[in-house]
């Protein structure tokens, strides 16, 4: 009968942070949070995700107790016990979810239409957690508790996942693409002061090389950014290898954004110079 149970009640639930390849809120969403939505949202996530982590150690001890013990009474408890960790474990990720579209919505740099496009999913699958949630609450037996689990884990599980991914991939890609558009607008405001300037005949060919490798530097991560962006916009299928990937190639981009800002901040020192 241990092993039936085992087989029926959600054995090995994983943390909601699963679903977005372990990664932390913090690492996820940065100092996004500005907005009182997103600050309502970030503490109902971590208070339920408390919870959850609460409940996960109550249904080990359940589990454990009826693997020990075979009642009928344990049997109940761990039933019970299942059915409380996967309510705690869907309210956490519908509200992750909704974070992730509050984030997407105040977020700059993400296409419109691949930004609502995108919205539209988490909104799907904010309905889809929410349908299986009052599923889960209406499971009153081990069996029927086992055929939601096993539907969340093949149908729903899929859905998050890629939602999931896709928002994070628009998310880090806005991120280095402020940058680069805040990069461009000092570029171009310091031409205009350095215009002003008379420099000797000696500066101004170090200024006109330095020109010629900011302008080099900025075309070439203005491509590279597009080709993500592409990247990102084509995909059929996200996930962790493909966010990781993604991550990878921005390191790159953010790196050469270094480079950039290096040479704008030597020709910035010779207006006073």
């Amino acid at each position: 009968m241990g092993g039936s149970v085992l087989a029926q009640t959600p054995a090995n639930l994983s943390a909601p942070t699963a679903f977005t390849g372990g990664l932390s809120v913090d690492t996820i969403f940065l100092k996004r949070f500005s907005s009182e939505e997103s600050q309502r949202l970030i503490r109902v996530y971590q208070d339920q995700y408390e919870q959850y982590r609460q409940t996960e150690r109550d249904f080990t001890t359940a589990q454990a107790q009826y693997v020990q013990l075979g009642t009928l009474a344990s049997l109940e408890t761990a039933v019970v016990s299942s059915r409380e960790i996967m309510l705690d474990r869907t309210d956490v990720l519908i509200t992750y979810h909704e974070l992730l579209a509050a984030t997407l919505v105040e977020s700059v740099g993400v296409e419109l239409q691949l930004k609502q496009e995108t919205l539209g999913q988490l909104q799907q699958a904010i309905e889809s957690l929410k349908t299986i949630r009052a599923d889960i609450a209406n499971s009153n037996d081990r069996f029927a508790v086992g055929v939601v689990n096993t539907r969340f884990e093949a149908e729903l599980v899929p859905q998050l996942y890629a939602v999931s991914y896709k928002t994070l991939s628009q998310l880090v890609v806005a991120d280095i693409q402020n940058v680069f558009d805040k990069t461009k607008l000092v570029y171009a405001e310091l031409q205009t002061e350095l215009a002003k300037t008379e420099p000797s005949k000696l500066r101004l060919e170090e200024r006109k090389r330095a020109y010629t490798e900011v302008d080099a530097a900025m075309r070439l991560l203005e491509q590279q950014l597009e080709a993500i962006t592409t990247e990102v916009k084509i995909a059929e299928d996200s996930d962790d290898r493909l966010y990781r990937d993604l991550v990878g190639e921005l390191e790159s981009v953010y790196g050469g954004l270094g480079q950039a800002m290096t040479y704008i901040e030597e020709l910035e020192r010779t207006i006073h110079e």
